[in-house]
């Protein structure tokens, strides 16, 4: 982690756990500086990104003050939304980098921002075609639709293949991610659950049985599925395109994490096998470079009219100056190199926590073994009361979240995501031990 990374956790660990209340004073640059042995060009730098997130403000002749609600109470957990702490660690990320690139930009460009474009800016459509191209996958600028984040992409994908039908039911591979459950409880369609274990396998009868009896689609995250990591094996992913070739269905991908690999290369998209465009292929920046800027993208394949005629419907086009700037910075070149800082970041966290927390574990629990994104999914014994087990470990400030947001309604093992980017390797032996307390 850089010099500013690291200080930029530093001191939002220290709101987070109380140490400034609302109205103290930062020290001074050059105190920090000294402090920290760090540059005053490194301390402004990490101040200003403090101002950015919210954190303080800046205030003539009294230097940098924390602002209300910057630190919550120590009881309350940290939690960062309703899913319980789902995003990468924003420290991680060099938001000056994306900044910059957001200035640069802005420069070009007048009146054309004052115009909706409901496909997305054809710069950032090109960008992302390039990067698929790159990886052997046949897909063409005019086939990708710029969204709101990956999340609009998943909710346009949902919508379409579902469009007009009674009752809709998809098949989806679980553990999943809460979005997309919480996505289809609000509209009504049931979500049936086909289990994935640690090897990236599932049963492959069980879904035929789904299909025959009737589904909308398959909807499946194959790289480093949320929460587990696990990516899908090459016979299971072939597999599952199988069964929907077979009963003619969609399947919606979401390939949000497959840039957060740590070996040597991501895994194949089930988009990349798609013959006959049934694979809506859902993505995003937020995870990967630009968290807030909310760039996300889908490849609609055969839907492509109906999920143009949805996006025109309801958003009717992105925010240009987010697409702008993502573009930028991929014209540049400048994405990769901040990609492979992020990932070597998580991989160090993820793997630290692991080797500290796994030797901490009884025999009959479990820890996921993920290659990639930035996840550990702990589970406990079917005895235990797994809402008194992460209410404890809440309680400790630990970024967990509640297994049963990641399961449709229903039975299942108890358990619970942990989110390693929020800890360094150094604070990896701390936290397993926090976690082990409550075992």
């Amino acid at each position: 982690m850089s010099k500013f990374a690291r200080l930029v956790d530093f001191f939002v660990s220290a709101f987070e756990h109380g140490s400034y209340r609302p109205g103290d004073a930062l020290p001074s640059l050059r105190a920090t500086a000294q402090t920290h042995a760090v540059s005053l060009n490194t301390v402004k730098r990490a101040y200003w990104e403090l101002e950015r997130l919210g954190f303080v403000a800046a205030r003539e002749r009294e230097g940098f003050t924390v602002i209300a609600g910057a630190a919550p109470a120590r009881e309350a957990a940290p939690l960062a939304g309703p899913w319980g702490s789902p995003f990468v660690n924003p420290a991680l990320f060099d938001a000056r980098a994306l900044g910059d690139a957001a200035v640069r930009a802005m420069r070009d460009y007048g009146r054309e921002l004052a115009e909706p474009q409901p496909w997305g800016h054809a710069a950032l459509r090109r960008q992302l075609a390039r990067r698929y191209r790159a990886e052997g996958i046949a897909l063409d600028w005019d086939g990708i639709l710029i969204t709101c984040g990956a999340m609009e992409a998943l909710s346009l994908a949902v919508r379409a293949v579902t469009l007009g039908q009674a009752s809709p039911r998809l098949a989806v591979l679980t553990p999943a991610f809460p979005g997309l459950l919480g996505l289809l409880a609000q509209h009504g369609i049931a979500a049936l659950p086909v289990p994935v274990d640690e090897g990236g396998r599932f049963d492959a009868d069980a879904l035929e049985a789904l299909a025959q009896g009737g589904l909308s689609g398959i909807a499946a995250m194959p790289s480093f599925q949320h929460p587990t990591g696990v990516s899908l094996a090459d016979d299971a992913r072939a597999a599952l395109l199988a069964v929907a070739r077979r009963h003619d269905l969609a399947v919606i991908e979401d390939d949000s994490y497959r840039q957060l690999y740590f070996g040597a290369a991501p895994p194949r998209p089930l988009v990349a096998d798609d013959a006959d465009g049934r694979v809506l292929s859902c993505a995003g920046f937020s995870k990967t470079l630009a968290p807030g800027y909310r760039v996300g993208w889908i490849a609609p394949g055969r839907w492509r009219d109906t999920v143009a005629a949805l996006k025109a419907s309801t958003t009717l086009a992105s925010p240009l100056p987010s697409q702008l700037a993502i573009a930028q910075l991929l014209a540049e070149g400048r994405d990769e190199a901040m990609l492979e800082r992020l990932r070597a970041e998580l991989s160090g966290r993820v793997g630290a926590l692991q080797a500290a927390l796994r030797p901490l574990l009884p025999p009959d629990h479990a820890l996921s073994r993920p290659a990639g994104g930035y996840f550990l999914w702990l589970e406990w014994p079917e005895r235990i009361d797994e809402a008194a087990r992460v209410a404890a470990l809440q309680a400790d400030g630990v970024f967990v979240a509640a297994g049963a947001l990641c399961r449709p309604p229903g039975p299942g093992r108890p358990a619970a995501r942990l989110n390693a980017s929020y800890y360094e390797p150094a604070q990896a032996a701390a936290l397993a031990r926090l976690v082990a307390r409550t075992v």
